[in-house]
């Protein structure tokens, strides 16, 4: 990957250097660039298609013309020509309906019928156990919520699930699964059942467990679908920021547009979310980008942000980790300079 793309990590001066200005040379990218470490997850798009880029210009395609479409819609077969001369016209006659009489219960479904398997329990051979009420570690007691399930269900839905269920011998028929909520594990068993994901269940706040999920089984999908279905509900403004640094730290190119489009819109509701301070550095940077080339936010609020980034984030020259990159957005703005600790002033 070239290093346009990928930021490289400088090492700190073994020396603190006077205050001095940024490198005029180095101007601000006409468009945001992404930088992150070298160690970085594949990239997951919600869409079998290659990625396209941000806000693409729709096309329309080209209509045919109205005798290209005529002869399309008039060509027959010599076969069908002969057949319908040698027929004598026969008046017109009002189709009648089948003599069959239908029957008044609806087919069910195959996913419904899997469905109704998983939620009534029927033939049910193991559980899936998640706690519900309290943290493992506190020792205290634990409730647990129990879904009933199939072994063969869950044992063809991956090669981790199928290693664990079905050829561990000694498995008493009970998966307890740690770390996430009931309800993403109830979205998850159901995805396992039936493959699809109703938007009435996709909820922002739980994206993080469904993440775990999706990593932990080796169930990728299970992860794009729910990120499709995110599209179309409402965001909590409080989890659009995490949730933009999840999609950013494992390259989940399209959740990662989508919350950068909510962050665009409602600016003014989160550039003082606490949130902010907590995006990981490369995340950090491409916001900054954003909201400077959109003008979304003007140049002193985001030279305030830098500050209070910088604060809460203990940066300076003695993080030798981090700090390298942190320069190289302050050198955006030409009015910021860093003193001999490292530490912003403003010209």
């Amino acid at each position: 990957m070239s290093d346009s793309r990928r930021g490289s990590k400088d090492s700190a001066p073994n020396s603190p250097k006077p205050a001095q200005s940024p490198k005029q040379d180095e101007t601000f990218p006409k468009s945001p660039i992404r930088s992150e470490p070298q160690s970085i997850r594949p990239s997951i798009s919600l869409d079998e298609k290659p990625q396209e880029e941000i806000n693409p210009i729709q096309r329309n395609s080209i209509p045919k013309s109205n005798n290209e479409s005529a002869a399309v819609s008039g060509s027959t077969s010599p076969k069908a020509e002969v057949q319908s001369s040698s027929k004598s016209p026969t008046p017109n006659k009002t189709p009648t309906a089948p003599t069959s009489k239908r029957t008044s219960v609806e087919r069910v479904s195959t996913r419904q019928r899997r469905l109704e398997y998983f939620r009534s329990g029927i033939d049910a051979d193991c559980e899936v156990h998640v706690p519900q009420n309290a943290d493992l570690q506190q020792g205290g007691n634990v409730c647990y919520k129990k879904f009933p399930c199939h072994r063969i269900f869950l044992a063809t839905a991956s090669e981790k699930l199928e290693q664990d269920i079905l050829k561990n011998k000694q498995w008493n028929g009970v998966l307890q699964i740690n770390g996430v909520s009931p309800e993403s594990v109830e979205i998850f068993l159901e995805y396992i059942y039936t493959f699809e994901i109703s938007s009435s269940q996709a909820d922002l706040r739980i994206i993080g467990d469904i993440y775990i999920l999706s990593t932990a089984y080796d169930m990728p999908e299970l992860l794009i679908t729910f990120s499709k279905q995110l599209k179309n509900v409402d965001w909590p403004l409080d989890d659009i920021i995490p949730a933009f640094n999840l999609a950013f730290q494992h390259n989940m190119l399209d959740l990662e547009s989508a919350c950068l489009a909510k962050i665009l819109e409602q600016t003014a509701q989160l550039k003082g979310h606490q949130s902010i301070m907590k995006l990981q550095i490369y995340a950090f940077n491409y916001l900054v980008q954003h909201w400077k080339v959109t003008e979304t936010l003007a140049t002193g609020e985001l030279i305030q942000l830098l500050q209070k980034y910088q604060r809460e984030n203990d940066l300076n020259f003695k993080n030798t980790k981090q700090f390298p990159h942190f320069s190289k957005i302050c050198q955006y703005f030409p009015d910021v300079l860093l003193d001999a600790d490292g530490i912003i002033h403003i010209k």
